[in-house]
């Protein structure tokens, strides 16, 4: 249906955009393997709204290809894989930041919801800036992504009107 496919499109662009949001704040740090690599804790941008804008921001994205690409039943899976694939990786992270950051995460966890964003942002905001260059030097990777599996779901669609 047409608007499914808008609707997914609504999503993968706002998951995107808080995706750079993100970085844009925290840099390229936030994609490394190991912890401790971010440069400190950023509590402004979407991070005074959501402490796991990234996550979010990956929710929404393949929420969206679910849409967009009318697989439907790929959402429940995709809501389980997120869960089972981030709660674990979120609890180390804070179990991290707790110990590293001590009171000053704390209150900022406890004032800040872990993924559903809040209207009014965190009271003390860190002084990160944002910057374009290490936002889209961040997301070329995902930017290529996503234009490569949209195109090929047009691709499987086309072929499947003409075929």
């Amino acid at each position: 249906m047409w608007y499914t496919v808008g609707i997914g499109a609504l999503f993968i662009a706002v998951g995107e955009f808080l995706r750079i949001w993100a970085v844009g704040y925290a840099g390229a740090s936030t994609r490394a393997r190991t912890l401790g690599a971010a440069r400190d804790l950023v509590t402004t941008g979407p991070y005074g709204y959501v402490r796991n804008p990234l996550y979010l921001g990956n929710f929404l994205l393949s929420l969206g290809v679910c849409l967009v690409a009318n697989v439907y039943w790929l959402i429940a899976v995709l809501v389980i894989g997120y869960l089972l694939q981030y709660l674990p990786i979120i609890a180390v992270e804070e179990a991290y930041l707790l110990e590293s950051c001590g009171s000053v995460y704390g209150a900022y966890r406890a004032r800040v919801p872990r993924f559903i964003p809040q209207f009014h942002p965190y009271p003390e905001p860190s002084l990160h800036d944002f910057s374009w260059t290490r936002a889209i030097k961040s997301e070329k990777r995902t930017l290529t992504a996503i234009v490569c599996v949209i195109g090929l779901i047009f691709a499987r669609q086309f072929v499947g009107m003409v075929g």
